[in-house]
């Protein structure tokens, strides 16, 4: 365990720098840009859990990521909730980093959006199910820690629990490629 958390301790510390220099040109940026209801930043905002007026209520958001990221290394969570931490923050880093970039641009373009398109309801679709598959992700750790201390009688029902989890998550994740082909399609014309 202590192994793995040595392991990503560089890679949690670039995080965390990378982290708190985008952070501080958010902070620059929300004293100039401002948004409205009707008026927000354009981008993935799928990624994120919720909507925010301002830039650095994304980077919270980040940040919270972040902090799920180091407790899944630091529970020796299995690799799958790892790496999936590990997108989500990339994600989420990514698109806000490019937002950020554009408006140090000038791009005023990337402040004005609709809230009805149907793109914005796929967003929509996606956010919901990138929370159901994390939810789903670790409730399959959690059986997956109980099986090795469970008494020998339970086993065979927490197997077979976890192989039901499994198959959902599947289904769970087909579904949720399926609206991201569907959202780059609708990007591509």
């Amino acid at each position: 365990m202590e192994n793995k958390h040595q392991e990503y301790a560089p890679l949690l510390a670039q995080l965390s720098t990378q982290l708190n220099d985008l952070s501080a040109r958010c902070k620059k940026l929300d004293q100039t840009v401002k948004q409205t209801e009707n008026q927000c930043f354009v981008f993935d905002r799928h990624l994120f859990s919720t909507t925010s007026l301002t830039l650095m209520g994304y980077i919270e958001q980040i940040d919270s990521t972040l902090t799920s990221l180091q407790n899944a290394i630091t529970n020796n969570r299995p690799e799958i909730l790892i790496n999936h931490e590990c997108e989500r923050y990339v994600g989420q880093f990514q698109v806000l980093l490019k937002l950020v970039q554009g408006l140090e641009k000038g791009d005023a373009a990337l402040l004005y959006k609709s809230y009805s398109s149907p793109k914005e309801q796929i967003f929509q679709q996606l956010q919901k199910q990138y929370q159901y598959e994390h939810r789903l992700l670790d409730m399959i750790a959690e059986q997956e820690e109980r099986l090795p201390t469970s008494p020998e009688k339970d086993r065979p029902y927490i197997k077979k629990k976890v192989v039901a989890l499994k198959l959902r998550y599947q289904k769970c994740n087909t579904y949720t490629q399926k609206l991201e082909f569907k959202l780059e399609d609708i990007q591509d014309e």
